[in-house]
């Protein structure tokens, strides 16, 4: 019965909607209730095997032209992934210098991946947010307007980014490793 109805279907040169979403549906109800019966049957799906729909949905959007052809997606974010061409380049000058108080001093310092933010680790434990274009903290982040800084109990020995510019690992004179997420001056996690 369904099987010679769907030939039946594919034989003719005309489309006929009544026929295709019976009772009064339209395409979107009709992908909801496909999409409604297929959750009830699937529980698990392998990973190879959503690895390759996402791989089969990419490419149908590269072909359909809402995709350009070379371009990279994130698919977690929603949007491509913006890369900036970078030159490595000496510096010719000083453009703005930044001062700390007389018993500290940076031990490191990190440019976050998109450019945004410069953070420093210092003899104090201090973990700080500059404005790089200004040479002072970064008052735009409400919890260093407020004079809440990120923090260790010794010297910051090493410092990096996340590859989204969102997190800030430090690193402290005895070991402990420190996660922050940079726009709230929140620790994530330690490890001591």
């Amino acid at each position: 019965g369904r099987y010679l109805r769907l030939e039946h279907i594919l034989q003719r040169t005309y489309f006929d909607k009544s026929e295709a979403y019976p009772s009064g549906t339209n395409k979107e109800r009709r992908r909801i209730a496909i999409a409604q019966a297929l959750k009830e049957e699937v529980y698990v799906v392998p990973p190879s095997r959503l690895l390759s729909i996402i791989s089969q949905s990419l490419k149908w959007q590269q072909y359909v032209g809402k995709l350009p052809p070379g371009t990279k997606y994130d698919l977690f974010k929603g949007k491509a992934p913006t890369e900036r061409q970078e030159v490595d380049a000496m510096p010719k000058k000083n453009t703005r210098v930044i001062k700390f108080g007389k018993k500290s001093r940076a031990e490191c310092a990190a440019f976050s991946p998109d450019g945004q933010y410069l953070v420093t680790g210092s003899s104090d434990g201090f973990v700080e947010v500059w404005n790089f274009e200004t040479g002072k903290l970064n008052k735009n982040l409400k919890y260093q307007a407020e004079d809440d800084i990120m923090m260790h109990s010794e010297a910051v020995h090493a410092i990096t980014f996340s590859r989204d510019s969102e997190l800030i690992a430090s690193g402290s004179a005895k070991g402990a490793i420190m996660i922050w997420r940079v726009l709230t001056g929140s620790c994530v996690r330690t490890f001591a």
